[in-house]
This record gives structure tokens, C-alpha cells and sequence, in this order.
């Protein structure tokens, strides 16, 4: 609902469904912007990664099931970033084994998860135009687990946000979008992404 100042123009209010809906799209990119970070802490092993992004998918995938937007906009993150940014030239991929930033980025996957069920709820509460107080909870909740993954992403040198963060805007602000086309189906993004994988697991039973 607008307010009006006395000088006559309206002026949104505080818990505006559009303000609440614009902070959701940015928490979205930030955390967006976070497992794209983990990405490229990991991208030196492509195996170890492509395990992070699929436990980080499938946890929320089984709970919140494919056919969440958030769980859905996660998918195409990973794989946007994933494409452009990480994806090894002419298929060469190494495997690697454990290795410090691994085991660390796997200390995250709690964080990104609490935090991706949040958005989630968010706009869950945004489509039914829930309680906007419920809302501005929701939005502290994720901020808060954002403070918990930056601290354990310090160690990301050489990341450069700028580079990938206009391909995940366009993604977020289209979520509650039903009429957007998207390039790639799900069955596409699984197998470009996680080929590899299955590959890998497939020799190791010969």
C-alpha cells in the first residue's frame, strides 16, 4: 500500500510486496554469487566440484522437490557458471582427491542449504502474498546464513564477481515469471553438468 508525504507523492511502504520481492531477487544473486565462488575454489577439480554442486542440488531437490523455482534457478546457476566459467576446454577433467578447499566447501553445503530453503519459503510467501512480517524474517534468516558462508569463503582469491553476476540477475528476476522461455531443459543441465560424474562412476565398476 503507498503512503503519501505531505507533499503529495506516494512513496512505498516499508513492507511493500515490491520491496520485499526486489530483496528476495537480490538475496537470490548473493547467494547465487556465493556458490559461484565455492565453484571456482573447486574448479581445479572438476570431480570434487561437480560432487559439491550435486549434493547441494539433490539435498534440496528431495525436500523441496525439481519443481521449486529456487530449486530450479539453482540448477540453471550451477550450470550457467558451470559453462561459462569453470567447464574444462575440449573435456579434459582432473581428478583429483581430497584436498583442503574440498573438505572446506563441504562445510558450507549446511549454510547454502539453510539458506536456499529460506528463499524458498520467501517466495513461497511472495506468490500467496503472505504476512510481509513473515517475510522480513525470512530475508534476516538468509543474511544470516550469507555471513556464515562469506566467512568460510575468505580464501577465494583471484574471484572476480562482476564477471558472472549479470547472468545470475536475469536469473533470479525472472523466477516469478511463468512466461519465460529458458534455453536448456532440466534433462539437458543434468547431463552437461553431471556427465562426468557418471562417467567416473561407471569406470570405477570395471
Amino acid at each position: 500500500m503507498a503512503h503519501f508525504e505531505p507533499s503529495g507523492l506516494p512513496t512505498l511502504a516499508v513492507y511493500s510486496p515490491y520491496i520485499l520481492r526486489e530483496e528476495a531477487v537480490l538475496l537470490g544473486v548473493e547467494l547465487s554469487l556465493y556458490v559461484a565462488e565455492a565453484m571456482f575454489l573447486l574448479c581445479d577439480d572438476i570431480s570434487s566440484m561437480l560432487i559439491f554442486c550435486s549434493k547441494l542440488w539433490r539435498g534440496l531437490k528431495w525436500d523441496l522437490k525439481s519443481s521449486s523455482p529456487v530449486v530450479e534457478r539453482l540448477l540453471r546457476v550451477i550450470h550457467l557458471v558451470y559453462s561459462r566459467n569453470t567447464k574444462p576446454k575440449n573435456e579434459v577433467y582432473q581428478i583429483g582427491g581430497k584436498s583442503a578447499q574440498g573438505e572446506l566447501m563441504m562445510t558450507t553445503l549446511e549454510n547454502f542449504d539453510g539458506g536456499m530453503r529460506d528463499l524458498h519459503k520467501l517466495f513461497l510467501t511472495l506468490q500467496v502474498q503472505g504476512s510481509w512480517a513473515d517475510g522480513r524474517e525470512l530475508t534476516s534468516s538468509i543474511e544470516e546464513m550469507l555471513k556464515k558462508v562469506e566467512e568460510k569463503l575468505r580464501c577465494a582469491n583471484g574471484f572476480v564477481s562482476d564477471v558472472v553476476e549479470p547472468g545470475l540477475v536475469c536469473l533470479w528476476k525472472t523466477l516469478l515469471d511463468k512466461e519465460t522461455e529458458e534455453t536448456w531443459t532440466r534433462e539437458e543441465i543434468l547431463i552437461d553438468l553431471f556427465q562426468p560424474l557418471i562417467k567416473q562412476e561407471a569406470a570405477a565398476k570395471h
